[in-house]
């Protein structure tokens, strides 16, 4: 008897959470997208400042996307990855960045500060933040 009372409550509870959780999911996802932005930044600088090669990230606001990318290649540009946003985040706007671009110098630093600004279907933002010296920082 004390079982079937201790599986209806937790079945009274389970069905209670399972929307909650639904509605947070975009949220995580925001973050974790938002995470994965600055992290990619941070090895872009890394590499440029270890092989001394320009490294850059480019901003795909159309399709969701961005691409980290290596200068100069033998005969152009080389593309390390290209990451997608999850269905359920987007681009809000880029600023500060001329052609979408982030383009790191030998020192680390990048050649003009901006944010990225994302957007989940919840109306959430989150703001990546790129300084002139090369400091990244997130803003929820």
């Amino acid at each position: 008897m004390n079982i079937v009372v201790v599986c209806g409550i937790i079945a009274m509870m389970t069905a209670i959470a399972i929307p909650f959780l639904k509605r947070y999911e975009p949220n995580l996802k925001l973050n974790s997208n938002a995470r994965e932005i600055a992290s990619n930044l941070r090895l872009a600088q890394q590499l440029t400042i270890t092989e001394q090669v320009t490294h850059l990230i480019f901003f795909n606001t159309t399709n969701h996307s961005y691409s980290l990318l290596r200068l100069p290649a033998p005969n152009a540009t080389s593309t390390l990855a290209t990451i997608f946003l999850d269905s359920e985040v987007g681009f809000q706007s880029v600023t500060g960045l001329t052609d979408n671009l982030v383009r790191f110098n030998s020192y680390g630093a990048v050649s003009e500060g901006g944010d990225v600004n994302l957007i989940n279907s919840n109306g959430k933002t989150v703001s990546v933040f790129i300084k002139p010296s090369g400091y990244v920082q997130l803003s929820n």
